[in-house]
């Protein structure tokens, strides 16, 4: 579905941000689900992101409120690198961070957490809401060879596509929405931005930009990676003080140090996006997690499909009926 251009807010603005909210503070409602699956549990938080993709630090902050949020304490929050195995006790669940890395799009990180699975049959799994993509028919049956012999994975998934291909993998699949709407409603400063920010991949998954697009002003262009800019060096600093608590055998330490440390970096980071979107009136995104920024600050916003049509697919199914977002195709 493609709405009309260039950006705008119709006149009835209360109704326009009254509808967008509603679509907004529903969406949240869909991960009961996964609450209630794990009330009165011993889990895991397992795959935490230590990266400049500002849309992971929005999904892992997200997925960190709605634990509090629901009461949910995690025993351990670690990456998949410094996982313990033998925190796990029998009745524990392993809780995967949700994305856009099931698949071998970036298979190492797949191949890691088939891993950490294929270790525990005898635990119950919960995949966090991903996006699945394989660009290989052959990496595909492979994996879903491994992981579908796991008698109790649960993989919750975020839009049609990825449903269908899950059933490869296991029966226990659920459709729900990205993490981060938890964040919602994302408070703002109170001024009124000026102009256009496009927020544009410069990664593998980046598409070309639609002809109806091409000649509009934009006064920024900048994506996640620049606007954290020198403050990157806080990951260089977790990664040494990851590695020091590994080498020495304190792994007590690795929870406090995703929790104490790294939480509070992650949050700094998406201040920064924040703040870039706050000073301008309107974004133009190629980023889902761009598109799910401005739904979570109610800022007007144009997206464009991405290379395998995650953007649209996710749109399609959760957003779209937001007055807020307007999507395009590279075919426009």
């Amino acid at each position: 579905m493609n709405r009309s251009f260039p950006l705008s807010i119709p006149s009835q603005e209360s109704q326009v941000m009254n509808k967008h909210s509603e679509v907004m503070e529903g969406l949240k409602a869909h991960h009961a689900i996964i609450a209630g699956m794990l009330k009165g549990k011993r889990f895991h938080y397992i795959d935490i992101p230590i990266h400049d993709n500002i849309g992971d630090l929005l999904i892992m902050l997200g997925t960190l409120r709605f634990f509090e949020t629901n009461h949910l304490k995690p025993a351990t929050i670690s990456t998949t690198h410094s996982f313990k195995h033998e925190w796990v006790k029998p009745g524990d669940v392993l809780v995967f961070h949700g994305g856009g890395n099931f698949g071998d799009l970036y298979g190492h990180i797949h191949q890691d957490r088939e891993k950490v699975i294929m270790a525990f049959p005898g635990n119950q799994i919960i995949l966090m809401p991903q996006t699945l993509f394989f660009s290989s028919d052959a990496a595909r049956a492979q994996s879903a060879a491994n992981l579908s012999r796991h008698p109790d994975l649960h993989l919750f998934v975020r839009d049609l596509v990825s449903q269908k291909m899950a059933y490869e993998f296991t029966p226990h699949v659920y459709l729900v929405p990205d993490m981060a709407h938890q964040l919602y409603p994302v408070a703002t400063p109170d001024k009124q931005g000026q102009g256009i920010v496009r927020i544009q991949r410069v990664d593998k998954e980046k598409p070309n930009t639609p002809e109806s697009l091409r000649q509009l002003s934009i006064r920024t262009t900048t994506d996640w990676i620049e606007v954290i800019g020198e403050d990157r060096k806080l990951i260089n600093l977790f990664e040494k003080l990851e590695w020091r608590l590994n080498h020495h055998g304190w792994h007590s330490g690795l929870t406090a140090l995703a929790k104490w440390y790294w939480a509070p970096v992650s949050r700094r980071y998406v201040k920064k996006a924040i703040k870039v979107f706050a000073d301008h009136e309107s974004v133009v995104t190629d980023r889902l997690h761009g598109h799910i920024l401005a739904c979570l600050m109610d800022k007007k916003h144009v997206v464009i499909d991405n290379s395998y049509g995650k953007n649209s697919t996710y749109m399609n199914q959760w957003t779209i009926e937001s007055p807020l977002t307007t999507l395009v195709r590279e075919s426009t």
